[in-house]
């Protein structure tokens, strides 16, 4: 069959009269309600997990990359591994390879200006990056001002399930507070269809906070004529231990890999620790291989667990350049629950953050409860 010349319009086929023949055409049919979108739940939704699991990675991963696309490159590859992974922490350090690291900072205060700088913190454009990534882009606008550092940042997508969508019938949702009158509640901007807020009842919140809400009635967030959704302010941790749907993470600054483990944000600390290392033994000839109470072999019973990467110069180098760390070189294995490499054999002489990341946690997750 030959192509239409440019230019050339293909016509209805006429009848023997003469005139078009439209009984093939079907008319438009009426406008309707919007339906629920049907797309297939995450696969870790249908079991409830109570336990977090943490991440550290050092900011020199991106302390000598001049260019600002390749830094938000990078940021955004962690970003998607922390999402793939369901991590629910991630902690960033600085250390002696880290630019900037004298003063060591605990907020994203402050610009990555380059590498070829000094008092740089790499760890503050790290942050901000993980911090834009995680948000739900319907927030973005109202919580991160313009900032030289996220000018590449909306190119990356995560793909979280907390990013809903309009049409979502997803009952949990991401939300900003509004200014409003209204005495007896409080209006939740959660990017609904035609900017419809949801509405706390009896529960007053300054504006411009991000909580999460739960939406009463679902259903309701298809109708148009709607002035507001009736929901209700839960914990950020809500979805993930009632019905096990991931919730997005949260970025946290250590001036050092001592801290990391020492300054943790839950109570109790880090009941279960990995250290990865290129020089450890492997973790299929260690991990697992306890027997637990019941009898069975496997990871210990833990509620928070962190996994520690090294930076540019390898994890032994982060802790021994750590003042805050009293550990000799051949101690250092015991300041972990475990102490391993993830990959058996590799073909590289030296294996990238980003890439550890997605190796070490892939390795890991074989040993978690389902």
């Amino acid at each position: 069959m030959k192509r239409a010349a440019t230019g050339q319009h293909f016509r209805r086929p006429r009848n023997k009269t003469g005139t078009t023949d439209t009984a093939h055409v079907r008319s438009a049919p009426p406008p309707t309600q919007p339906k629920p979108r049907k797309e297939a739940p995450p696969q870790n939704a249908a079991s409830p997990r109570q336990f977090t699991v943490s991440l550290a990675i050092s900011a020199s991963m991106i302390a000598n990359i001049e260019k600002p696309e390749l830094r938000t490159f990078l940021a955004g590859q962690i970003a998607r591994c922390l999402t793939i992974m369901q991590i629910d922490e991630v902690v960033i350090y600085e250390d002696a390879t880290s630019p900037g690291n004298v003063v060591p900072k605990t907020s994203t205060e402050g610009a990555y200006e380059s590498a070829a700088k000094k008092n740089l913190d790499a760890s503050i454009f790290l942050a901000r990056i993980l911090q834009f990534c995680e948000c739900p882009p319907y927030l973005r606008k109202a919580l991160f001002p313009i900032h030289r550092d996220l000018q590449f940042a909306s190119m990356i997508n995560i793909e979280s399930p907390h990013h809903t969508r309009i049409d979502d019938p997803c009952p949990f949702r991401e939300g900003v507070t509004l200014e409003t009158d209204r005495p007896d509640g409080t209006l939740v901007d959660c990017g609904l269809r035609n900017g419809i807020p949801c509405f706390v009842k009896d529960k007053a919140i300054k504006p411009g906070v991000r909580v999460t809400v739960k939406i009463d009635n679902p259903a309701q967030i298809f109708h148009n004529n709607t002035q507001s959704v009736p929901a209700t302010v839960i914990s950020p941790n809500f979805p993930r231990e009632s019905q096990g749907i991931y919730w997005g993470y949260n970025v946290r600054l250590a001036s050092s890999i001592g801290k990391v483990l020492s300054e943790s944000s839950y109570e109790g600390g880090y009941d279960l620790t990995f250290g990865i290392s290129e020089s450890a033994p492997y973790i299929g000839d260690i991990v697992g291989k306890e027997t637990k109470e019941d009898g069975t072999e496997g990871l210990p019973p833990f509620k928070h667990m962190m996994v520690v990467f090294g930076g540019s110069k390898g994890i032994e180098y982060s802790i021994e350049s750590d003042e805050t760390v009293n550990f000799g070189e051949d101690d250092i294995k015991n300041m972990f629950t475990y102490f391993v490499r993830t990959l058996k054999s590799q073909g590289t002489r030296r294996i990238r953050t980003e890439e550890n990341v997605l190796i070490g946690m892939t390795a890991i997750r074989n040993y978690l409860p389902q």
